[in-house]
């Protein structure tokens, strides 16, 4: 939600009961974040394992990666060999009241979930805003599948977001889209994932006012897409203290990189009750950010990043941030990643750095 809508939205002083309902409706729909509740049908084992043995035969041949998903990194095909290891190609189309969603393509590492779709409306239909999301009932959000097709539980926090592509054609039924997942505490190597399940309803946007919901397409898209793990990151464990909160020391725990993504895993000493904790429970909670952290190559040169969000509990938190420029590993290994806690900087060397088990 932009500021403006903020602004606006406590401008009313006595919102309707429906209208703060929408209002929860929309807030939950940018980003939605909780457990995931179980309410699509679930996949027979015969069904999930015949589609994984597709993609496992169309992974053989996949020779590149989506134009679209290359200008969304502005990744050079040089760059764009560092993301195959983590990309899957899929087919999976579902229609409804004469507009279908085609997904073909994913992309992830342990914590991203990049989700490729094509949305086409019946004729005659201009989508041409870049604010689009499918609409979903409250607390209702992706679910992981094991190759079973059953949901797998979730520890930790995740977010959801769908993001409107540049297709060259911004007057015209069609819309590029970026179903991206984010899960802060990573994909388990005992779930045995299978793939996902979507609860894509109608094709909404916003009005100027935050319960202003407008359908563009009425319809259920919803569907399940079959891919396995795939993880093309790194870890190190520095244990390395990396500053302190009014005497409280934090601990640097987990360091985790991709081409894509950075994920910190941070642990202070000592509790800090948030909910108690006034100043520095507020500082805990946004102990780190893109402007507090740099990462630098082996030869010097600074990576961009763009925050992706996380969590903090009372002792641990995490933060997981997007590389704005496709790094391949070997450049990252040797360089540093610099922190920055109140009035303290710290330099983390990125050696050693293994395989995620």
């Amino acid at each position: 939600m932009e500021p403006r809508d903020l602004n606006r939205m406590f401008d009313r002083l006595a919102p309707t009961a429906d209208q703060e309902q929408a209002v929860l409706d929309r807030l939950l729909q940018t980003e939605r974040k909780g457990k995931p509740m179980k309410k699509l049908k679930k996949l027979t084992v015969i069904g999930i394992a015949a589609a994984l043995m597709v993609i496992s035969c169309a992974a053989a041949v996949v020779t590149g990666i989506d134009q679209r998903l290359l200008d969304y990194f502005g990744a050079s095909p040089k760059q764009a060999e560092l993301l195959l290891p983590g990309a899957v190609p899929v087919d999976v189309t579902v229609e409804d009241n004469g507009a279908s969603l085609h997904i073909t393509q994913v992309l992830m590492d342990r914590y991203s979930i990049l989700i490729l779709a094509d949305f086409t409306a019946p004729d005659g239909t201009v989508l041409d805003r870049d604010d689009y999301i499918f609409d979903a009932p409250m607390g209702v959000v992706p679910d992981i599948l094991n190759r079973a097709g059953e949901p797998v539980e979730l520890e930790g926090g995740w977010g959801y977001q769908t993001v409107v592509l540049d297709d060259g054609a911004p007057l015209d039924n069609h819309l590029s889209l970026l179903l991206c997942i984010e899960l802060s505490e990573g994909i388990q190597p005992d779930w045995d994932i299978g793939g996902v399940s979507l609860y894509n309803g109608n094709l909404v946007w916003y009005g100027a006012e935050p319960w202003d919901k407008i359908a563009v397409c009425s319809g259920d898209w919803s569907c399940k897409v079959p891919f396995t793990q795939q993880d093309m990151g790194r870890s190190i464990q520095p244990n390395q203290t990396v500053g302190d909160l009014d005497g409280i020391g934090i601990t640097l725990t987990e360091l985790y990189l991709s081409p894509m993504t950075l994920r910190l895993q941070l642990e202070s000493e000592n509790p800090i009750l948030r909910k108690f904790g006034g100043g520095i429970g507020i500082r805990w909670s946004q102990l780190v950010n893109c402007d507090k952290v740099t990462l630098t190559t082996r030869n010097g040169e600074t990576i961009p990043l763009a925050d992706l969000g996380g969590s903090a509990g009372d002792q641990d938190q995490d933060w997981m941030f997007r590389l704005d420029e496709i790094t391949a590993l070997e450049d990252l290994e040797g360089g540093t990643l610099n922190i920055r806690i109140e009035d303290g900087s710290v330099d983390i060397p990125l050696d050693g750095l293994v395989p995620v088990e």
